[in-house]
């Protein structure tokens, strides 16, 4: 299979808002409060070739591995976003976490132009055997996946979580 359909999101289907839980001391994404969320991956994928998301998925669902992902994670609803983050916290994962309320319309780049925003629930219905072994469907179904980068613009508000 060498393509798959499309699988940016239209921006008129985001919600509302998208939260992005952040473990500062953890997290292979790099953060600042001027600059936003930047992934350290180096290069650029194409989101439709099958063979580049397929392994980019594979990189990014890895949470044991130390490679950076080119995509960028955020949930669909706060709540989901807190209980997973508490349940990282209280496993150990890290000693901070901090949420960050994100505007998806906001998520552009310095040309104005949207940055592409992937529903993974979408991508996997559509492609099923993009999800990795080991991944349960479930675990991915409120995901949102930015590509490269989340402008310090589109964070509407940050607050830590206990």
């Amino acid at each position: 299979m060498p393509n798959v359909r499309n699988p940016k999101l239209n921006p008129k289907v985001y919600p509302p808002r998208l939260y992005r839980v952040h473990f500062p001391d953890v997290s292979h994404t790099l953060y600042s409060d001027a600059g936003g969320f930047e992934c350290c991956a180096g290069g650029r994928i194409d989101i439709c070739s099958y063979n580049q998301l397929a392994k980019e998925f594979e990189t990014h669902f890895d949470w044991y591995s130390d490679e950076p992902s080119h995509f960028i994670s955020m949930f669909g609803t706060e709540n989901h976003a807190l209980n997973w983050a508490r349940k990282q916290l209280r496993r150990g994962k890290a000693q901070i976490a901090m949420m960050m309320e994100i505007d998806p319309d906001e998520i552009k780049n310095a040309f104005g132009r949207y940055i592409p925003i992937l529903r993974v629930s979408e991508v996997i219905e559509n492609n099923p055997s993009l999800l990795p072994d080991g991944i349960e469907k479930d675990w991915v179904r409120d995901e949102y996946l930015a590509l490269y980068k989340i402008p310090g613009e589109a964070i509407m508000k940050t607050y830590r979580i206990y």
